[in-house]
């Protein structure tokens, strides 16, 4: 695992453990970008559901819209890696503005909750928003990652549909799944040894 991609990967551990694990099983030369996007919409959701007042939250978006077009990409150690992505051509800056857009969006209209954003945001990822079929379960993945459902999804099936590159997507529907049937109960010290056996569909939770 490259420097960045090292960093990359563990900052989102910091700030989501279960979904950084899920990454755990994408390709190294991916999983940069996926942790570095996936911490961007929790900035996003951060900063709508930190401030107090509404005008604060959209200060707080606007600032990485500023940031990512900015000539200086070390105000933010997440900000310098996206800006490493663009120089790449991983990602590009409409890509990035269009994950932003969906907090900003919900923030002006109010019809959207998080569920929404999360949902757009699952199917807008690498890998998987040109892929019709995937987009849709990602969609309602999301849903449920913001949200206390289980996916309505077959894991079966979904299992067969990944490859590499999207497998995380598959463990993550299992994760939620797992978590609602075992009700919660808190740090999962099994937790990647259970999705190295979801990975070869042994015991997939009902």
């Amino acid at each position: 695992m490259a420097d960045n991609e090292g960093e990359a990967w563990l900052a989102l551990r910091e700030t989501d453990r279960e979904l950084a694990c899920c990454l755990l099983f994408v390709p190294s030369d991916l999983r940069g970008l996926l942790s570095d996007l996936l911490s961007l919409a929790h900035e996003c959701e951060n900063a709508i559901r930190i401030p107090s007042e509404s005008m604060l939250a959209a200060i707080r978006l606007q600032w990485w819209v500023d940031a990512l077009a900015g000539d200086d990409p070390t105000v933010a150690p997440l900000a310098e890696r996206l800006h490493g992505h663009l120089r790449s051509g991983k990602i590009g800056i409409g890509q990035l503005h269009a994950l932003i857009g969906l907090w900003q969006d919900r923030l002006q209209d109010g019809t959207q909750g998080a569920a929404g954003c999360w949902a757009q945001a699952f199917a807008m990822m690498p890998r998987i928003e040109e892929r019709h079929d995937l987009a849709r379960m990602a969609a309602e993945i999301g849903r449920c990652f913001a949200g206390d459902e289980a996916p309505d999804v077959d894991l079966k099936k979904l299992r067969r549909q990944v490859g590499a590159d999207t497998r995380w997507l598959f463990l993550l529907a299992c994760l939620i799944r797992h978590d609602q049937t075992s009700h919660g109960t808190g740090t999962d010290g099994l937790l990647v040894w259970r999705m190295l056996a979801w990975r070869w569909g042994i015991r997939l939770p009902s």
